[in-house]
């Protein structure tokens, strides 16, 4: 056979197979895919991937798992969203991909041990936790309240949301007491009542004063029947010759 035949019938061959080829992808698969029934797509939401499977199986549908994200309410391995959405219409044999959940979010609880309250507040709110019930005890020596533990323990991971319960130390109330009368007594007297009422000695000036012991207590400050507090300084003035 000559070259320019063969070549010819080549030709000719390559171009019934072109039109093979699209008879098949424009008629013959168009005609195949268009015969499947359309159906509504049921809600799935709340369903395992195994029930869906199920579920679909019956319609000629299939599932496909593309990601899991966090839910605050649903649990983990379960579908939260759907594509197509429930009830759209879809022709059997295609695909329906779902989103599942990984249950809700977790944080791990600070530590708050220290801080104000005022403080561990803010630590909570910042950290998506809420102030549960707050235990008070009273401490000397403080001026702000103190968190002096919590419960959880810091490190402990929770559902963001959950609440956190604080044991606060405050500051003590002062104890108030009466002013002792201190006039008359001697400095050393009055030194000794000053130290056993829970006061501090303050400053101590001398004044001429005729007719009387030397060292005796002329003056007090704060004056005699006031309320004072623990810790509280005593001025005197004794007499001198």
């Amino acid at each position: 056979m000559k070259l320019w035949k063969f070549l010819v019938l080549l030709g000719m061959v390559g171009a019934v197979a072109a039109v093979v080829v699209a008879g098949i992808n424009f008629l013959v698969l168009p005609s195949l895919v268009h015969s499947n029934k359309v159906v509504a797509v049921p809600d799935l939401r709340g369903a395992s991937p195994e029930a869906a499977t199920d579920l679909l199986r019956a319609l000629d549908l299939e599932v496909v798992v593309t990601r899991s994200n966090a839910h605050p309410t649903m649990g983990a391995g379960l579908i939260i969203e759907q594509i197509p959405a429930p009830q759209a219409g879809i022709r059997g044999g295609r695909v329906v991909k779902v989103i599942l959940s990984s249950g809700p979010a977790t944080s791990a609880v600070p530590d708050l041990v220290g801080l104000s309250e005022r403080q561990a507040v803010i630590t909570l709110e910042r950290d998506t936790f809420q102030l549960g019930r707050v235990v008070r005890l009273q401490r000397p020596g403080l001026s702000e309240p103190v968190v002096e533990c919590q419960e959880p323990q810091p490190g402990t991971r929770l559902f963001r949301g959950a609440t956190i319960t604080l044991v606060v130390a405050e500051p003590a109330p002062r104890q108030l007491l009466m002013m002792p009368d201190l006039r008359g007594r001697q400095l050393f007297q009055a030194r000794q009542a000053i130290d056993d009422a829970g006061l501090v000695l303050g400053d101590v000036s001398n004044e001429r004063h005729g007719g009387g012991a030397a060292n005796a207590i002329l003056e007090q400050r704060p004056a005699a029947g006031r309320r004072v507090g623990r810790g509280e300084e005593v001025d005197l003035v004794a007499s001198s010759r």
